[in-house]
């Protein structure tokens, strides 16, 4: 491949550039292979070797490297991938936009949902956008921190709704607090403590627990107050971080479980758990959106953003006072 002694211009690389070439370095860094990638382009082997020469000649720099086991991306074809990534997912999204305009809708937000998110926060904010924008779609995914985070710097999502560590987050991550949130204990209704006014620490040790899983940010929270009340923590008799199996599991059992306070008062409203009096000042990681800071929002993305802070706000100020 030919070199060239000054870096390709940003107009050199416009005019020749297709999105052929994109859709090449995504399926060749998938496959690995010319031939197969050629199959799934449906073009020959040498047509697809061709477009890649293409591509690096307009960079100007070697993007894969091949050997008899195949071709691996360089650390300029890494780099180069994730843009492509990115590009082609700004590009799906632009045609589902255009396509919800045409089917009537203002246009469609993609929302990744950790569980946090899914009780309270996002039915009462999905209600207000509605009143407000009622051709706006939402698209939802559910996930783990980790993949919801993947999928938002990579394009495939608008947004995510839940906690996180801003430590953890990417500088092209912009993490925005919604709202702080308690910890309260929750039971079943009619469990014998359920009635108590005043509930020790000794009384709640007592029970076996439902506990966040070991590396969750509460799970320590809880056992050093035990400790700290002179109390051997209480048995794990479940590890979970699933909100709806929770409820279940202690609408049927005496199983104890901390529960942010929100969602732990949806849950009350349905008659399916009771909040103890104990309230351990116990908290979270605060409740907030996650979107891309290298990408302006698009207005209904910002529409949904005004409205998760004025339904955070509403959550705010419907919340009882903390009893110590």
């Amino acid at each position: 491949m030919a070199t060239q002694r000054h870096p390709p211009t940003t107009r050199h690389i416009r005019a020749r550039l297709r999105i052929r070439h994109l859709e090449l370095l995504l399926v060749l860094d998938e496959v690995r292979s010319f031939h197969k990638a050629g199959a799934r382009m449906g073009m020959t082997q040498p047509a697809a070797s061709k477009l890649l020469q293409e591509i690096e000649e307009m960079f100007g720099v070697q993007l894969f490297l091949r050997s008899r086991r195949g071709i691996t991306p360089t650390a300029f074809g890494v780099a180069l991938l994730r843009k492509a990534a990115l590009l082609l997912s700004d590009l799906d999204s632009a045609r589902d936009e255009i396509e919800s305009l045409t089917q009537g809708a203002t246009g469609r937000i993609r929302v990744g949902v950790l569980q946090v998110a899914i009780p309270v926060l996002l039915p009462r904010a999905f209600a207000r956008l509605q009143a407000d924008f009622p051709r706006v779609s939402l698209l939802l995914q559910e996930g783990t921190n980790e993949s919801m985070l993947a999928a938002l710097a990579k394009g495939e999502l608008d947004c995510v709704l839940g906690r996180v560590s801003e430590e953890s987050l990417p500088d092209a991550i912009l993490w925005e607090v919604l709202y702080q949130e308690p910890v309260c204990i929750a039971a079943r209704h009619g469990h014998p403590l359920s009635r108590l006014k005043r509930i020790t620490p000794a009384m709640l040790a007592q029970h076996a627990w439902i506990m966040p899983p070991k590396g969750a940010p509460l799970r320590p929270t809880i056992e050093r107050y035990f400790r700290e009340q002179g109390v051997t923590p209480p048995v794990a008799a479940i590890d979970s971080v699933s909100v709806l199996a929770n409820v279940m599991l202690m609408r049927d059992t005496d199983l104890l479980a901390a529960m942010p306070l929100a969602v732990a008062q949806h849950y009350a409203e349905m008659n399916l758990l009771t909040i103890l009096s104990a309230r351990p000042d116990w908290t979270l990681p605060p409740v907030g959106i996650a979107t891309r800071a290298d990408v302006p929002a698009s207005p209904v993305l910002e529409a949904f953003r005004a409205t998760l802070f004025a339904t955070a706000s509403e959550l705010d100020a419907q919340r009882p006072a903390r009893r110590h």
